[in-house]
């Protein structure tokens, strides 16, 4: 069994267009967001996915940006330029760096719309880790805290276990994953209180289960260990 970290691009599981990979049980709390672009022919064009997903980023204030993955640049003083970081980019300027034709990235636009407030504040989480990470140095450090590397996890393969009864997959990579066929993997579970969750329509209890998460300290209900499976 596999545990969720950043998956690789170059998979052709990964990498061809193929919309009926999606009607399968991991994507069935998503599924009226991946109905948007499951009638493209091909790959969701950034525009595509701005359009699609307008409503669930604007209450955030964010928006998709065509981007290549990027190495952080140096400013005048020799040192990083935190602001090309990728979480600081989004935090500061509102724009999610995104790769065309790419499952992973597509898959975080997804998540971005599902739990667009838990998304921002994780976001700002780790953006603030990285400018510290970034003072003064010329490059990254090549290790991150623990705090650092389990919010990460949370953000790639976060599965949270809401209310002690039901989970809802919050790392994209987990989609990732799953899109390309790939279900024998772990999760980082974070648990997590709703309410009568199980009283509330689809749509309305993802919503409550994005401003709850936005709301708490991540850090207080992640579990340690090397994760759980994936139902």
């Amino acid at each position: 069994m596999t545990a969720v970290s950043r998956p690789t691009s170059s998979n052709p599981r990964r990498d061809t267009w193929e919309p009926a990979r999606f009607a399968q049980p991991r994507f069935t709390r998503v599924a009226d967001l991946i109905e948007r672009i499951a009638r493209e022919r091909d790959w969701p064009s950034i525009a595509t996915l701005n359009a699609c997903f307008a409503v669930e980023l604007a209450a955030v204030g964010v928006r998709l940006v065509e981007a290549a993955k990027t190495k952080p640049a140096l400013g005048a003083d020799g040192a990083i330029d935190a602001s090309t970081l990728y979480e600081v980019r989004i935090v500061d300027r509102g724009e999610i760096p995104t790769r065309t034709r790419n499952a992973h990235d597509l898959l975080n636009a997804v998540v971005w719309a599902a739990f667009p407030r838990s998304k921002l504040a994780l976001t700002r989480r780790l953006a603030a880790l990285q400018r510290a990470r970034a003072a003064g140095r010329r490059r990254l450090p090549p290790t991150r805290t623990y705090e650092h590397d389990r919010l990460a996890l949370i953000d790639e393969g976060g599965v949270l276990c809401v209310s002690g009864s039901s989970t809802w997959i919050f790392g994209h990579a987990i989609y990732e994953h799953a899109y390309a066929g790939e279900l024998a993997v772990r999760g980082t579970a974070v648990d997590l209180e709703v309410p009568a969750i199980d009283e509330l329509a689809a749509n309305t209890a993802r919503e409550a289960v994005d401003r709850r998460f936005a709301a708490v300290d991540p850090m207080t209900g992640v579990r340690g260990g090397p994760g759980i499976p994936v139902d």
